[in-house]
């Protein structure tokens, strides 16, 4: 299937399904504070205005046409000793698409792609920025997401939580439920005990049996049928979450991990009991009418083999988990 096939696709039913998810979806927003639940103060900005203070704007505005058709905003906010910077890009001409979310400041392929993204298939992305370099955290002085001791530095995909309502609610309300979440990440390569110095905590193989020389997937998770050599490495795989209490994932997002696969994708189904704050914890449990996956690319110097990555995990998902759109509020 061609970009523009999953585009016309993605569309091809919304206005029965904003007809059916409407009641839903205004009765899911009662999980956040009624304050929160009003638009963010968001204003357009040229991007050549943020080029001084964005690395990631900075390193792409001299590329022809990176940032052609897109409306730049930004937010600025400070809630609980930390002073937050959102930016946002809508394809102008293409609104109406996926949801997209970069909020690691330092996974620099990971905003590439989604620009990349919201020009081919359309919606709205938000990206953290953390500081003039490529910061990871968020420097400050107190409470972060779902923890209730004051810290120094936040993680901004450790911050969506009801005692964060300000942050949580700038990506929450432009949520809709028959458009998808797209979180992109870039993984740092492996993991302790790999024996090749491995540093990263997200991996498709079950960390116990590699231990024992047996290459198998992680509970939950499926290896690539067929991947290339670009998406056949342990690091780069695809991600989204279920209820534990189920004990495993409900029919849909199961057909959508093996449809995945298929596709050359490693794929893990995350199990959530307790949030830890991050933005797919936090939508299974307070938001599960809304799809969400997380595509996680190994963290690469050439950002462009990074990028493709995600390009490849975004193809899929679009084209193999479509059932998932309308997925309802009160799902157990």
């Amino acid at each position: 299937m061609q970009g523009s096939d999953v585009v016309s696709s993605f569309h091809k039913n919304r206005s029965v399904r904003a007809l059916k998810r409407a009641t839903a979806t205004f009765a899911a927003f009662a999980c956040l504070p009624a304050s929160a639940a009003a638009p963010g103060s968001w204003s357009d900005v040229d991007q050549s205005i943020l080029v001084s203070i964005d690395d990631d704007i900075a390193r792409n505005t001299s590329r022809n046409g990176f940032f052609e058709g897109i409306r730049v905003s930004e937010y600025r906010f400070s809630e609980n000793g930390f002073d937050w910077h959102l930016i946002r890009f809508s394809n102008i001409e293409k609104p109406d698409g996926p949801n997209w979310v970069v909020p690691h400041d330092d996974e620099n392929a990971a905003f590439d792609a989604m620009i990349a993204a919201i020009q081919k298939y359309g919606g709205t992305g938000i990206s953290v920025n953390s500081g003039t370099g490529s910061a990871r955290l968020q420097s400050g002085a107190g409470v972060c997401g779902v923890k209730s001791a004051r810290v120094t530095s936040c993680d901004p995909n450790r911050n969506f939580d009801a005692q964060t309502p300000v942050f949580t609610a700038a990506f929450v309300n432009m949520l809709k439920p028959d458009h998808p979440v797209i979180a992109l990440h870039t993984n740092s390569h492996g993991f302790s005990g790999d024996g090749a110095g491995g540093r990263g905590d997200i991996t498709i193989y079950d960390r116990k049996a590699f231990a024992r020389g047996d290459i198998k997937a992680r509970k939950n998770g499926r290896l690539a049928d067929n991947p290339t050599g670009d998406m056949e490495n342990p690091d780069t795989l695809a991600l989204s979450a279920f209820l534990a209490r189920r004990g495993q994932p409900p029919a849909d997002d199961a057909a959508c991990g093996k449809g995945m696969t298929q596709s050359g994708v490693h794929f893990w189904h995350e199990a959530v009991g307790k949030s830890d704050g991050s933005l797919s914890n936090y939508l299974i449990l307070n938001r599960p009418d809304i799809a969400y996956m997380n595509a996680e690319s190994r963290a690469e110097i050439d950002l462009a083999l990074a990028a493709g990555r995600h390009a490849v995990m975004i193809k899929a998902y679009l084209e193999k988990c479509t059932d998932l759109w309308d997925k309802p509020a009160t799902r157990p």
